[in-house]
């Protein structure tokens, strides 16, 4: 091998040794701008150029941004910018074709504009396209080489490898980017989403003629889904589900606006629910966005004469458990809110009796489709409802129903339930009476009006009376030796846990004169 091909082998060596080390040196930049002054200190030493150029597209614009090893250039406050379509640069990138000029001067193509505000001359030029695929993220550009008059095929291949660097590197920032901008969008969503939560009531609510049981489940991590109850006076409860046209954030923000209207509004619904509901359309009208509109269905709950007012707007109307069925309570369908501003809506209003039950969905439960694509329906809905089950399981039999035939088909809409369990005013919370076989049976129906309220069955009605009644008899028998004395008794309900209390004035007793039957005896007079 001649002297001279040694030369050019160990120069290139040299130079691949540079691209490794460059390779490294751009996997530690974490930032656009750091990584665009580590592609600048490398250039120079990769190309053996007087300058070296990093142009990136401005996407807004169209021209292409300059940055450069020249401190003229990197001094300025604004940066340079190669309008589009202008100059080699702007050729190469609209072209995706390196160049190897060896005078620029005689390039028609040349743009003089920035040479000559910083007094520098290009006399030969490299210029590549980065390319991702068909993408162009840029133009890499190396000017004047340091020991000749122009670049060699060798350079102008190093100097393509080093433009494969500069896309990796550019690649794996944009990269590292997105997954921080999704990790941040993840995080925001999530307070959205619990920010959206704690607009809505909890999920068990006891109101003083029942209790409100809720479901909710949204197709995203932000729902257009909501549900409200609100206190209107002592006896008067104000409860609605809704479902806002969309979904997605734009969805999850017009909930937040229309809840916030209601909660407003909610202190004015003390007569007739149409007015009130005609009123709140009127407002919310003029908040929503062209085009959309919120489904809604409202239940004015007045426990002092038990009775309900219903309007469906758009949503819904509810199911009713009366007289040992469910059924579909049939009530006027109304537009959804944010249609017509001065649309007249109507209530419809309903006696109620302990032990109903009253459920709101919305349509996302009963569009739900499962892997084969069919829709679950109204009527598959009615079936999965249980007949004389606690509030709690009534619900919980619904959402298991729905999603064991959903399966493992893809949630396209947002789906919410309410159960409303009516048990009317509550009995006095204290009875209290001379404990005698006369007043044994007063104690026994208000212990009976407390299961009712409780929404016990006839069988578990039953039981409790029976259980307080022997307790009752026991003081009687047993503490007052058969003679009257005061007896108090209370009853308090919490989240289905009836409880019953019972006491006396009577002295100690002594358990050893308190036997049970023998088994026998009892036996003989079965």
């Amino acid at each position: 091998m001649s002297k001279s091909a040694e030369t050019r082998l160990e120069e290139q060596i040299t130079q691949y040794k540079i691209l490794l080390d460059t390779a490294r040196s751009f996997s530690t930049a974490m930032d656009l701008d750091s990584l665009v002054d580590e592609i600048l200190d490398r250039s120079r030493e990769v190309a053996d150029a007087r300058a070296c150029t990093l142009l990136l597209p401005d996407s807004d614009t169209g021209e292409l941004i300059l940055y450069s090893t020249d401190q003229r250039i990197a001094d300025l406050r604004v940066p340079l910018r190669v309008p589009e379509g202008q100059g080699i640069s702007g050729w190469v990138f609209q072209n995706r074709k390196p160049v190897n000029i060896p005078d620029v001067t005689k390039d028609p193509r040349h743009y003089t504009s920035i040479g000559k505000k910083i007094d520098f001359v290009a006399t030969s030029m490299i210029c590549i396209p980065l390319m991702n695929g068909s993408d162009c993220l840029g133009v890499m550009q190396a000017l004047n080489p340091l020991h000749a008059d122009t670049f060699t095929d060798q350079q102008f291949e190093i100097f393509q490898a080093f433009g494969s660097l500069i896309v990796n590197a550019l690649l794996r920032l944009q990269a590292e980017e997105q997954k921080i901008e999704r990790a941040q969008a993840d995080q925001e969503l999530q307070m959205a989403q619990e920010i959206q939560k704690s607009f809505l009531p909890p999920a068990h609510l006891e109101f003083p003629s029942g209790a409100l049981h809720t479901r909710y489940f949204p197709a995203r991590t932000v729902s257009g889904d909501f549900y409200f109850a609100h206190q209107v006076g002592p006896e008067r409860l104000l409860i609605g589900l809704a479902d806002v046209s969309g979904k997605g954030l734009p969805a999850a923000l017009t909930m937040a606006r229309a809840t916030a209207t209601i909660k407003a509004f909610a202190p004015q619904a003390t007569a007739d629910l149409g007015d009130w509901v005609t009123r709140l359309n009127s407002h919310l009208s003029q908040d929503l966005n062209a085009g959309q509109f919120i489904g809604l269905t409202f239940l004015l709950i007045d426990s002092d004469s038990s009775k309900i007012q219903v309007c469906a707007a758009g949503q819904y109307p509810p199911f009713r458990f009366i007289s040992d069925e469910w059924k579909k309570e049939i009530v006027p369908a109304h537009l959804p809110i944010g249609i017509l501003p001065d649309f007249q809506y109507q209530a419809t209003t309903i006696p109620v009796s302990p032990g109903e039950l009253w459920v709101l969905i919305s349509d996302g439960f009963t569009e739900a489709r499962n892997e084969s694509g069919d829709d679950y329906t109204d009527e598959a809905f009615l079936e999965s409802l249980p007949r004389h089950c606690p509030a709690s399981k009534t619900i919980d039999s619904a959402v298991n129903s729905w999603r064991e035939f959903v399966g493992n088909a893809a949630q396209h809409d947002d789906s919410s339930i309410i159960l409303v369990d009516w048990r009317g005013l509550p009995p006095p919370e204290r009875f209290e009476t001379t404990c005698c076989l006369d007043t044994l049976c007063d104690c026994r129906n208000w212990v009976e009006h407390w299961a009712a309220h409780a929404g016990f069955n006839d069988i578990e009605t039953g039981q409790t009376v029976m259980g307080c009644d022997e307790a009752a008899s026991n003081v009687l028998r047993h503490a007052y030796k058969g003679e009257p004395g005061p007896l108090h008794l209370s009853a308090s309900l919490e989240n289905d846990l009836l409880t019953y209390r019972l006491a006396d004035h009577a002295g100690k007793v002594d358990c050893q004169e308190i036997r049970g039957r023998q088994i026998d005896d009892i036996k003989q007079a079965d």
